[in-house]
């Protein structure tokens, strides 16, 4: 049966590179300001979690055109044991997006993206997952609120145990951030669903982030993930948890 731990890291979109990906490339001159969807960054991020959680992503952003953007993420998470003995298991991802503008009042900026999670084997455990979806900035009468929604049909293998499982489903996010405050606090709300036929999953994010230093380059955040999973393990067993967890990452914007 696999576990929930598991089945959320393969298959959860983070909100960092969702959210850094739709817009044109910012003016040298503007300052990063993670509250703000419409700009695409590149930058360094790492997290750390009360679960022993720890990631490091590298975001690349640019264009290929006007209105015609992009960004690469390449991210690697380790799951430490206690007093870091040793791991309980490895995650890695690939991820592509890329966006245009439409010209519509409704949803101005639309594009597609690619996400490759590869679950590196651990107690038997390995996975390989992919997930093809769409994403669009939808605008809202309030200019400090931005909300993305996205929708992607996820595909591929999980190995437990010596069987192999095929995995096929869909994925719906709503990405939505709110400015605060004019010096860059800002706070955001995630709420996922998942639901495929190994199981389905709930998460909620909310969050709060702040620039460190005057430059903007420098940003803290300080999150709190709420997770539900109903699990049908590859041999048949159902595994049903919930799970509360909070992160604190650093993240630095070229």
């Amino acid at each position: 049966m696999f576990k929930q731990s598991k089945f959320a890291a393969v298959m959860t979109i983070t909100a960092l590179g969702m959210a850094s990906m739709l817009a044109p490339v910012q003016a040298a001159e503007q300052d990063p300001n993670p509250a703000d969807l419409t700009q695409t960054n590149t930058f360094v991020w790492m997290s750390a979690d009360n679960k022993g959680n720890t990631k490091v992503n590298l975001g690349l952003a640019g264009q290929y055109s006007e209105g015609n953007t992009f960004l690469g993420l390449i991210e690697h998470g380790v799951k430490f044991q206690n007093n870091f003995k040793g791991t309980d298991g490895q995650n890695s991802r690939l991820r592509y997006f890329q966006v245009l503008d439409t010209g519509s009042s409704l949803a101005p900026k639309a594009g597609a993206s690619v996400d490759y999670m590869k679950g590196w084997k651990h107690k038997g455990v390995e996975s390989d997952i992919v997930a093809l979806g769409g994403i669009a900035k939808v605008n809202t009468p309030m200019d400090a609120l931005t909300i993305y929604p996205n929708l992607a049909y996820v595909t591929g293998d999980i190995k437990a145990g010596g069987v192999k499982k095929s995995v096929s489903g869909y994925q719906a996010n709503l990405f939505a951030s709110l400015a605060l405050s004019e010096s860059g606090n800002y706070a955001i709300f995630q709420p996922q669903w998942m639901d495929t036929n190994i199981g389905s999953k709930f998460e909620m994010k909310t969050g709060f982030g702040a620039p460190v230093t005057d430059s903007g380059k420098l940003w803290m955040n300080v999150d709190h993930v709420f997770t539900s999973v109903d699990l049908k393990g590859v041999n048949g067993g159902m595994g049903r948890d919930n799970d509360n967890k909070f992160e604190v990452g650093i993240s630095y914007y070229f």
